[in-house]
């Protein structure tokens, strides 16, 4: 893909021990959208089983139960994308539930008791403090290139703090509550590459999506962290429309609940949620070389992925699913 510019040096991280435990699969790392209502909450868990968590909700569920749980002791790196409450306000719940190795936010002060809350208790806890540079963090097999916002900003909605989830051939871009201003400025200064997942930036808001950064970042999927009935009319339906238009898939928290994206190194994913009925499976490109299977046909991409992103091979029955080819290749639900 032609770069917009040249990218800043980055500079790399690596967080934390190789832990070998995890809830996921051998080499899939899942992404999850949590329904925190009208607020931002994700967090990333590798194939190693370590964890990411990128804002934490304006309180602590439902971030604290799941993290309890999942039996999630430890959290590898928290960023705060910004400091306004919904993203923020389940922080100080999260650091006291959790050992926290690192945590990274914008470096813009705020005024409120929960900014300055949240900031005794990352101090008190012993996470080293990032600045939110430009930095690639390495976390397991997964790699987090952060966007940093402008210089000198005071705005904390364009002063967010911009995550790119990069692991094999598979991306994801969350902006935290961005505007315009911001998404252009990554624009002019960032290599902005496409992307399979971008979660919306400012739950929705019409200020927080520009027809460039659809172009920019072309997404299979994207995810609106959103309330229902929330007083501010998010997500605006022309934004809805921009996304769609642009060929996206747009899933919301307000509707779908949770939204879990499952995803392989080679790019291929499953999309789960809480509201809106069985995973779907996502083919990919099938590679130049491939091995025959009984039939003595080429295997098809499509069948190397299903079920919650489980490779399968050739013939495959797992948690409800079959792997089925030729002919067809497809993975189906199965009663």
């Amino acid at each position: 893909m032609k770069r917009r510019c040249v990218p800043r040096r980055l500079v790399a991280v690596v967080i934390g021990c190789l832990l070998v435990a995890g809830p996921v699969h051998a080499q899939t790392l899942e992404l999850r959208f949590f329904d925190v209502g009208q607020g931002d909450a994700a967090l990333i868990v590798t194939p190693e089983g370590k964890r990411v968590l990128i804002d934490a909700g304006p309180g602590a569920s439902p971030v604290v139960p799941y993290l309890q749980s999942h039996h999630y002791d430890t959290l590898d790196l928290i960023v705060a994308s910004h400091n306004h409450t919904d993203h923020i306000g389940g922080m100080v719940a999260v650091i006291g539930s959790a050992v926290v190795r690192a945590y990274l936010d914008n470096g813009i002060p705020h005024t409120t008791a929960t900014y300055q809350g949240t900031l005794r208790t990352v101090a008190a806890s012993g996470a080293q403090y990032l600045q939110a540079t430009a930095r690639t963090i390495t976390v397991g097999s997964a790699r987090l290139r952060v966007l940093p916002p402008p210089a000198r900003q005071v705005d904390q909605n364009n002063g967010s703090v911009g995550v790119l989830l990069e692991y094999g051939e598979f991306r994801a871009l969350l902006t935290g509550d961005s505007e315009q201003d911001e998404l252009d400025y990554w624009l002019r200064h960032d290599s902005v590459p496409r992307v399979t997942v971008v979660k919306v930036a400012h739950h929705g808001s019409g200020n927080g999506t520009t027809a460039a950064w659809v172009q920019a970042t072309r997404p299979q999927v994207v995810v609106i962290s959103v309330g229902a009935g929330n007083s501010y009319g998010h997500p605006a339906p022309q934004v809805i429309e921009q996304w769609q238009s642009g060929g996206a898939r747009v899933y919301r928290t307000d509707r779908d609940g949770a939204v879990i994206i499952e995803a392989q190194r080679n790019g291929s994913y499953i999309v789960l949620n809480e509201h809106s009925g069985p995973a779907r499976a996502v083919p990919m490109p099938a590679p130049a070389a491939q091995k025959s299977d009984s039939s003595g046909e080429p295997p098809r991409a499509c069948c190397r992925v299903c079920a919650r992103g489980k490779a399968c091979g050739n013939s495959c029955i797992n948690r409800g699913y079959q792997c089925r080819q030729p002919p067809g290749c497809a993975c189906d639900a199965r009663p």
